[in-house]
C-alpha cells in the first residue's frame, strides 16, 4: 500500500501502521512471474529513489516471492504521484519483478517505483543493481518529457461531415480571435473553432512599439537602436533561452500590426489609450502598453481590455463573412504524405460526430497553453506545478493546441519553469500549494505585488522584496512550503503611494495610467477609505487577511508558534530598524519601500503563486510556421498565443507590461498574413 507519511514518521518505524499489500487484494504468497526459480534472502529491505520528490520503498521477501510493499510517495504530486502509489504497488505485487506499467502521467513516480524494487531486489538476492537490471530489457534514451503521454493516437477515421475553407482557427481568445478577423479581413474564407460556449475574455493589456498611435498622438518613438536594447533585456530575462529573432519579429512589426487593430476597434466605436506613467525601480520599463476604452476618466475606473475588444471581433468575424463553431472541440490534424497539414478533424459536443474540415491555406493553433492540466505539467516536468496556488484565467488550457502540433511532428520547448505568473495568490493557513489549485475570486490579494516586509514559515526575511512578479514567487520558492507572509501595518495607503507599484500591480490611481477595472471590484483606488473597501475589508471577511494589535497577536494569528514566533518579532524589530536608517543594509532594497511596521493595527498574509499562463509550447520560425526538432517547417501549421515557444523562458518580463497579448495579436496577425498571401506583409 502506498503511504503518504512525512519522511521522519515513515523512517521511525511508522510501518507499524501501514497496510499490507494484501489489503490492495494482492496476494502475498503468488509466485513470482519475472524471476520464476528466485531465491531470496528472507527480510525486510528499505530503498529510495527520485520521482517528483524522494520515493521510499520497504519490501519484504520470504525465499520465493515479494510478500509485501509499503510505498511512501508523499512528497510526489498532488492527485497524480501520490494517487498514483496504490497502483503501482499492485502492480508491482502482481509482477513480482519492477517491469510494469506504470501509472500515465505519473511517470516519474513510476520509474521511481521501479528503481526502488530492484534496488530490493538486489538486497535481498545479495547481487548489485546492476546484475538485477541486466535482465530487463535495454533502457532506451528518448525525448526529455513523457513520451508515453504525449504517444499519437490511432487516426479518426469515423467522419459525419466535411467542411471545406481556407484557413482553420482553432480557439476563440485573445488570439484565435484576432487571427480569424484578420483572415476574413484578407479575403479568405475562414472557419473559427471553440470547445466552449462563447469566447474567451482575458485581460487586454497589448505592447506594441512604434504604432500611429505612440508616434503621433503620444510624441514617443523607438529607435532600432532602442529597440534592440529592450529586445536583449527581454533575453536576459529567459536567461537567452529563446529564439530572439521572435522577440524582434514581435518589437520591429507590432507597431503596424497594432494599427490594423486600432482600425478595427474604431470601425466599431472603441479607442485605444497608451499607458505613459512608469515605475521608479531598478528594471528597465518602457511605454508600450496598448488598451481599448470605449468612455475614459482619468482616474477611473474605467471598463478596458478584452472584455470590449472580444466581443467586437466576433462581430467582425461574422461580418466579413467568417463561420464560428461553438462548443466544437478540436482532436487531430490531418496531414497528407508530404507532411503537410490540410486540416483538423473536431468533433461536436453535443452528439460526439466527428467533423473533418479541410483548410487550403492553414491551421492556426490557439488553445491557450496548458495551465489547467497539472497533468501535462508532470509530463513536461514543469518545475513550477506543485507550487502553484491559484490558476484563475487559464484552468480551461489543457495544452490541446500544444498536443495536437506535437502528434505533427512539431518540436516544443525544452525549458520547464516559469509562466505568466502574479506574487497575488491568497493562500490559506494550511498552506496549501499546488494541485488542486484554487482559481477564485476570492483567492486572489491584488496587492500581493506591494513591497511590503515579506517574512517565511520560520518567521525570518529572506530577500529585497521589491522585485517583477515571478522574481518575487522565486524568492519563495527557495522558502519552506513555498510561499511568503506579507506584513504591513495602518499606514498602508501612505506606503502603496511611495511604491507606485505599475502596469497590472497597480493600486494607486494617477494619471498617465489606464486605472481600469482588472477583475470585478478590483482597480486602482484614489483614497485609503476607498483602499480599504476595495482591498483589505474582503480579505479581511475571507478570513485570508489577519489583522492584529499587536504584534505578538498577528504572529499567534498567522500560525507562528516557539522559536518561529521569536524569529517573527526580531525581524519586525530588524527591518524597522533598517526602515529609520534609510537603508535596508540587509538585501538591498530602495529607500522609498522602506516602510516600516509600528502603527497598529498590524497586517498578515500567506501569499503564493497565481499562474495566468504556460511559457512554453511549440517551436515556430518567423512566419509562426510550427517547426520540427530539426527546424524545418510544418506547412500549413501556424502556431500562436500561449500554444506557441520560443518567446520565453524561467522568468516573463514584468517591466514590459502587455508583452504576453501584444506579441499573441501581433502573431495571430502576421500568422494569418502567411498562411493568405505566402508573406507577414501587407505588401
Amino acid at each position: 500500500m502506498s503511504k503518504e507519511l512525512s519522511r521522519r514518521d515513515f523512517l521511525k518505524g511508522a510501518a507499524a501502521t501501514a497496510v499490507s499489500a494484501a489489503f490492495l487484494g494482492v496476494t502475498g504468497t503468488a509466485a513470482p512471474k519475472a524471476k520464476a526459480a528466485a531465491a531470496y534472502i528472507p527480510g525486510t529491505y528499505t530503498a529510495t529513489a527520485t520521482g517528483m520528490g524522494t520515493v521510499t520503498m520497504t519490501a519484504t521477501f520470504s525465499e520465493t516471492a515479494i510478500t509485501d510493499i509499503v510505498l511512501d510517495v508523499s512528497q510526489e504530486t498532488e492527485g497524480i504521484g501520490k494517487a498514483a502509489g496504490d497502483t503501482l504497488v499492485s502492480q508491482l505485487m502482481a509482477a513480482q519483478a519492477p517491469e510494469i506499467d506504470g501509472v500515465s502521467g505519473a511517470s516519474m513516480t513510476s520509474e521511481a517505483a521501479r528503481e526502488c524494487l530492484r534496488n530490493c531486489i538486489a538486497q535481498a538476492t545479495g547481487t548489485t543493481v546492476s546484475a538485477v537490471v541486466e535482465d530487463a530489457a535495454p533502457v532506451e534514451h528518448g525525448a526529455w518529457y513523457d513520451e508515453k503521454y504525449f504517444a499519437k493516437p490511432d487516426p479518426i477515421t469515423d467522419i459525419a461531415e466535411t467542411i471545406d475553407t481556407d484557413v482553420v482557427v482553432i480557439g476563440a481568445g485573445n488570439g484565435g480571435l484576432v487571427a480569424a478577423a484578420s483572415a476574413a479581413d484578407l479575403g479568405a474564407k475562414v472557419t473559427l473553432v471553440e470547445k466552449n460556449a462563447t469566447w474567451i475574455t482575458w485581460a487586454g493589456e497589448m505592447g506594441a512599439y512604434n504604432s500611429k498611435l505612440m508616434n503621433e498622438e503620444y510624441g514617443i518613438h523607438y529607435t532600432d537602436e532602442e529597440l534592440l536594447e529592450i529586445s536583449n533585456e527581454i533575453c536576459r530575462y529567459a536567461g537567452y533561452e529563446c529564439d530572439q529573432r521572435l522577440i524582434n519579429l514581435w518589437l520591429f512589426n507590432s507597431g503596424r500590426t497594432m494599427d490594423w487593430f486600432v482600425d478595427q476597434m474604431e470601425a466599431k466605436g472603441i479607442h485605444m489609450f497608451l499607458e505613459t506613467d512608469m515605475k521608479d525601480t531598478r528594471y528597465m520599463n518602457k511605454p508600450q502598453t496598448h488598451t481599448v476604452y470605449e468612455h475614459f476618466e482619468e482616474l477611473g475606473p474605467n471598463q478596458m481590455g478584452a472584455q470590449l475588444a472580444n466581443p467586437k471581433w466576433v462581430e467582425i468575424i461574422e461580418e466579413k463573412g467568417g463561420s464560428i463553431l461553438w462548443q466544437h472541440t478540436a482532436k487531430q490534424l490531418v496531414q497528407d504524405e508530404n507532411g503537410r497539414v490540410t486540416g483538423i478533424i473536431i468533433q461536436r459536443n453535443e452528439d460526439g460526430a466527428y467533423i473533418q474540415i479541410n483548410a487550403a491555406k492553414g491551421v492556426v493553433l490557439s488553445t491557450g497553453g496548458y495551465g489547467g492540466n497539472p497533468e501535462m505539467m508532470e509530463a513536461l516536468h514543469y518545475r513550477d506545478k506543485d507550487v502553484i496556488c491559484n490558476n484563475l484565467g487559464c484552468g480551461f488550457a489543457m495544452g490541446d493546441g500544444i498536443k495536437m502540433a506535437m502528434w505533427a511532428g512539431a518540436d516544443i520547448d525544452r525549458n520547464h519553469a516559469g509562466g505568466v505568473a502574479f506574487d497575488r495568490a491568497a493562500v490559506d493557513l494550511d498552506h496549501h500549494t499546488g494541485a488542486p489549485y484554487t482559481s477564485g475570486l476570492g483567492d486572489i490579494w491584488w496587492p500581493g505585488s506591494q513591497p511590503w516586509l515579506n517574512l517565511n514559515t520560520h518567521g525570518e526575511r529572506f530577500c529585497n522584496e521589491d522585485n517583477t512578479y515571478d522574481f518575487h514567487i522565486n524568492s519563495w520558492l527557495t522558502q519552506p512550503g513555498h510561499i511568503g507572509f506579507q506584513i504591513f501595518d495602518s499606514n498602508y495607503w501612505s506606503d502603496v503611494q511611495a511604491f507606485h507599484t505599475t502596469i497590472c500591480s497597480r493600486v494607486v490611481a494617477v494619471p498617465g495610467a489606464r486605472n481600469s477595472e482588472v477583475l470585478p471590484g478590483v482597480m486602482p483606488c484614489k483614497s485609503g477609505e476607498q483602499f480599504y473597501d476595495v482591498y483589505i475589508k474582503p480579505a479581511l471577511d475571507s478570513g485570508k487577511l489577519q489583522q492584529a494589535d499587536t504584534l505578538e497577536e498577528l504572529a499567534d494569528k498567522l500560525g507562528f508558534e516557539g522559536e518561529y514566533k521569536e524569529n517573527f518579532l526580531k525581524s519586525i524589530e530588524r527591518y524597522n530598524e533598517l526602515c529609520d536608517g534609510g537603508v535596508d543594509y540587509d538585501f538591498g532594497k530602495m529607500s522609498k519601500d522602506m516602510t516600516p511596521v509600528k502603527q497598529g493595527p498590524f497586517y498578515g498574509i500567506a501569499l503564493g503563486s497565481w499562474l495566468l499562463a504556460t511559457m512554453n509550447g511549440v517551436r515556430v520560425n518567423t512566419n509562426l510556421e510550427a517547426i520540427t526538432p530539426e527546424g524545418n517547417a510544418i506547412p500549413g501549421l501556424y502556431v500562436i498565443g500561449n500554444d506557441m515557444g520560443g518567446f520565453f523562458s524561467n522568468s516573463y518580463p514584468q517591466m514590459f507590461g502587455g508583452t504576453a497579448h501584444g506579441k499573441t495579436v501581433c502573431f495571430a496577425r502576421l500568422a494569418t498574413l502567411h498562411a493568405v498571401t505566402g508573406s507577414i506583409y501587407e505588401s
